[in-house]
C-alpha cells in the first residue's frame, strides 16, 4: 500500500514540484506576519483586544473578498490572480517595513497592513488550491492536495519559529523586511510552475453573477449531503477552534510568562503537528473511511485544546500544542482534499473562496474572543472553544451524520 502510494506521488510531476515549493513559501511567510504583527501589536499597546484586532482586520477580507475572488478564479487565469495578489503583498509589507525602520509604527498602521495582506490572501488562495487539480494527472490529485497542505503545515513551523527569532534578535522592521523578500521569491516560483496553464473550464449557460455563481456551487452541495455536513463540521471547527493560534501571544505573555521565542515555538509547532499527520494521510492513501477519521480526530483536537488551557508548564505545553496539530491535521488536510477531488473544475475556485470565507469568521470569534481573555482570561476562552468543536463531533456521530459515508 505504501509503495503504491509512492509510485503514484504527485512529486513525479515536474511542474507539481515547483509549485509545492512556491505553496511552502509563501506559506511559511504569512504565518511569519501573524506572530510578527500580533507581537508587535502586543508590545504597542499590551492590550489582548488589540491582538484580537489584528486578526479581526486580516480575516475581515476572507469575508468580505472571497465571494468575488472565488467568481473571478472561476473566470480568469487563475495564476494572473496568484501574481497579483502576491505583488500587493509585497507591497503592503515594504511599506510597513520602512515606516518602522523610519522611527516606529502605529496602531493605525499595523491594522491597515494586517488587513492589506488579509485581502492579498482572500485572492491568493482560491486561486492558488483551485489550480493545484490541473498540475497532476487526475488519480494524483488526492495525493497532490495532501502533499500540498502537509507542506505549507510543515514550513508553518519555520515561520513562526523565524518570526520569534527575528523579533528576538533584531526587531520589526528587519522581520517586515525579509517578509517583504519572501514574498517577492514565492511571487516568482509561483510563475515558473504555472505560467503555461489555460484559463479555467466554464460551464456552458454558467452564471456570470456573484449569487447566481454560488447558487451552482450552494446547489451542488445541497445534492452531496456529506459534502454539506462536512461544510458545517468545518464552520464549527475553524472559527471556534482554530482562533487558539491568534490567542497564543496572549496565553504565553499571561499564563506561561514567556517571550516572543515561546511563541514561534508553540504556534510553530502546531504546524509541525499538521504537516506530520498530512504526510501520513498521504502516505496511507485513499483507503479508508474518511468521514470518521474526520470526527475522531476532530474531536481528540477539542478534548486536546480544553486541557492545553490548563496548562502553565511551558515544556509540557510545547509538547501538548504537537499533538493538538496533529488533530487538527487531519481534518484540514482531509477536507483540503475532499473538496478539491469531489468539486468538479469549473466550481473549484468559487467552492476554495466559501471555504475561505469560512477562515474569515476567524476575525469576528477571535475579536469576542480577544475581549473575553481582557475580562475572565485567556484560559476559560480556549477550553470554551475546545468544548464548542468537541460537542459538535460528539452529536454528529451519535447522531450518524452523512459525513460518515465518505
Amino acid at each position: 500500500m505504501i509503495l503504491a502510494a509512492l509510485n503514484r506521488s504527485s512529486f513525479r510531476v515536474h511542474e507539481y514540484r515547483w509549485y509545492w515549493a512556491g505553496n511552502v513559501l509563501v506559506h511559511i511567510t504569512f504565518l511569519l506576519q501573524a506572530v510578527a504583527l500580533g507581537w508587535h501589536m502586543l508590545a504597542l499597546t499590551g492590550s489582548a483586544f488589540q491582538v484580537g484586532l489584528v486578526a479581526f482586520c486580516y480575516g475581515l477580507p476572507l469575508l468580505v473578498i472571497s465571494p468575488f475572488s472565488g467568481l473571478v478564479a472561476d473566470r480568469v487565469k487563475r495564476q494572473w490572480l496568484v501574481q497579483l495578489s502576491l505583488g500587493a503583498a509585497v507591497l503592503a509589507s515594504a511599506i510597513l517595513a520602512l515606516l518602522a525602520a523610519g522611527g516606529g509604527t502605529t496602531t493605525l498602521q499595523v491594522l491597515l497592513t494586517s488587513f492589506a495582506l488579509g485581502a492579498c490572501f482572500a485572492f491568493y488562495a482560491p486561486a492558488r488550491m483551485a489550480l493545484l487539480p490541473n498540475l497532476v494527472p487526475d488519480d494524483m490529485v488526492f495525493n497532490a492536495t495532501t502533499l500540498s497542505y502537509s507542506g505549507t503545515r510543515l514550513m508553518g513551523f519555520f515561520g513562526p519559529v523565524l518570526a520569534g527569532a527575528l523579533l528576538d534578535l533584531a526587531d520589526i522592521a528587519v522581520t517586515l523586511a525579509v517578509q517583504t523578500a519572501l514574498f517577492a521569491i514565492g511571487a516568482g516560483i509561483y510563475f515558473k510552475a504555472t505560467y503555461f496553464l489555460p484559463a479555467p473550464k466554464r460551464k456552458k449557460g454558467g452564471g456570470q453573477r456573484l449569487l447566481s455563481g454560488f447558487g451552482e456551487v450552494l446547489a451542488y452541495l445541497r445534492e452531496q449531503r456529506a459534502l454539506f455536513a462536512l461544510t458545517l463540521l468545518a464552520l464549527v471547527f475553524v472559527p471556534f477552534g482554530m482562533p487558539y493560534q491568534k490567542l497564543m501571544p496572549i496565553f504565553v505573555d499571561d499564563v506561561l510568562r514567556e517571550g516572543p521565542a515561546l511563541l514561534g515555538l508553540l504556534v510553530g509547532s502546531a504546524s509541525l503537528g499538521s504537516a506530520f499527520s498530512g504526510f501520513a494521510v498521504a502516505l496511507i492513501g485513499d483507503v479508508y473511511p474518511k468521514g470518521l477519521a474526520v470526527l475522531v480526530f476532530s474531536s481528540l483536537f477539542g478534548i486536546g485544546l480544553m486541557i492545553f488551557s490548563l496548562m502553565s508548564d511551558s515544556l509540557v505545553a510545547w509538547a501538548l500544542i504537537f499533538v493538538i496539530g496533529i488533530f487538527s491535521g487531519i481534518f484540514l488536510t482531509l477536507i483540503n482534499a475532499l473538496l478539491l477531488t469531489l468539486l468538479p473544475d469549473e466550481l473549484r475556485g468559487r467552492m476554495m473562496s466559501l471555504w475561505g470565507m469560512v477562515w474569515g469568521l476567524i476575525p469576528l470569534t477571535t475579536l469576542l474572543a480577544g475581549a473575553v481573555a481582557e475580562s475572565h482570561g485567556v484560559s476559560i476562552v480556549l477550553a470554551g472553544c475546545g468544548a464548542c468543536v468537541t460537542i459538535t463531533c460528539v452529536w454528529m456521530l451519535a447522531t450518524r451524520s452523512p459525513l460518515l459515508d465518505l
